[in-house]
């Protein structure tokens, strides 16, 4: 068996709640690669930690203790996901002349990335700043010497471009997810669900607009923060409709859970990041949805709002007042939406089809 190591060291990103990396993990073993991966923590759920042959927590390693490892495992491939991989990997290829290495990349590593995940005052900014320049010269380094570059989209292609990071191999996988079968789409659905991060940075928007929001039966799911939970108060008391579920739920609950509503609502706040405004198709709450079946709400986020007008895939609104007529729009046509979704995704969407030429790269290395 030829050994393949995925290096998973971004923060706060476990691997159950990374499509991209769990299911090119569900992939690799069908593939019949011996699965090594490097993780700051345990894989707590099951089922993912049963299809990988060697787990590395990594927590209380030091650089040195990591590079040392994967020199000793010496796998035929080994993949970065993003920028933190990257840096600790930047030159090893010059080392390890036997290994192919990879750059799997799923965000775009910009000044603004850190202090949008974990904004922690002026001084945090600063460090951020300083080391910013650095990280993107060993990333830059790094990607120079892969053998494979991939990322989601021609969009994100280009302003991946725009920020040194560029390859004459590129292949573009969107961070989708395998279709789930008509069968198992679920028949009693009603209300929106809305997915993810609750926090100032993703929901700003949609919170300051909520004034001018009428009832509608929406929830939202996912993990908070002490901003969110001071605005779901103002929140319950001027929409009683809409409900609020602070959870993490394993990817077969989490499909369970979103199983039961007829639409998706996908939100992002403008920013100063240019990761998180050139989303395009690397959103994996977009690509959940319509792998179940449900039609989807979006603002105009460059690629994704041009793929739903495209395909007819649900309606893009350009604030939250025009929630109710988009949602009721969708109810009233709900067969025509599941129609478009079912027609395109199976051939443009599907995980299992869209990931294939990377692993066929794979194989030719």
């Amino acid at each position: 068996m030829e050994k393949v190591l995925l290096l998973c060291l971004q923060a706060g990103c476990p691997i159950e709640f990374s499509p991209a990396r769990y299911q090119l993990i569900q992939e690799l073993r069908k593939q019949n690669y011996e699965i090594y991966v490097f993780y700051p923590g345990t894989i707590v759920n099951k089922e993912i930690r049963g299809q990988i042959h060697h787990a590395t927590n990594t927590l209380n390693l030091n650089k040195k203790d990591i590079r040392r490892r994967i020199m000793n495992i010496a796998p035929k491939h080994v993949i970065a996901f993003t920028y933190e991989d990257a840096v600790m990997l930047y030159d090893l290829p010059f080392v390890m002349k036997k290994t192919s290495f990879i750059y799997f990349n799923l965000e775009i590593y910009t000044a603004y990335m850190e202090r949008y995940i974990q904004p922690q005052g002026f001084l945090f900014n600063i460090r951020c700043r300083a080391a910013y320049m650095p990280n993107k010269v060993k990333e830059t380094i790094y990607t120079k010497q892969c053998k494979v570059f991939v990322i989601q989209d021609a969009l994100r292609k280009r302003v991946a471009k725009k920020f040194y990071l560029s390859h004459p191999n590129t292949l573009l996988v969107p961070n989708s997810y395998t279709y789930c079968e008509e069968e198992e789409w679920g028949t009693e659905r009603n209300g929106m669900i809305y997915s993810g991060g609750m926090n100032k940075n993703v929901l700003r928007s949609f919170v300051e607009g909520m004034d001018t929001l009428p009832d509608l039966p929406i929830t939202l799911s996912g993990v908070t923060d002490e901003w969110f939970r001071a605005q779901y108060k103002k929140i319950c008391k001027m929409h009683p409709s809409v409900k609020v579920h602070e959870q993490k739920l394993s990817p077969e609950m989490f499909t369970e859970y979103l199983k039961q509503f007829a639409v998706g609502l996908i939100w992002y706040s403008p920013s100063k990041d240019e990761n998180i405004n050139n989303i395009g198709m690397s959103s994996g709450k977009f690509f959940k949805h319509l792998s179940l079946g449900q039609p989807v709400i979006v603002p105009e986020c460059p690629g994704m709002s041009r793929m739903v007008e495209k395909y007819k895939l649900g309606i893009v609104i350009h604030d939250s007042s025009e929630l109710k007529e988009a949602y009721e729009k969708i109810m009233n046509n709900y067969s025509y939406y599941q129609k478009n979704i079912k027609c395109i995704y199976k051939n443009k969407f599907d995980y299992a089809k869209v990931i294939r030429p990377f692993l066929d790269q794979l194989k030719k290395i």
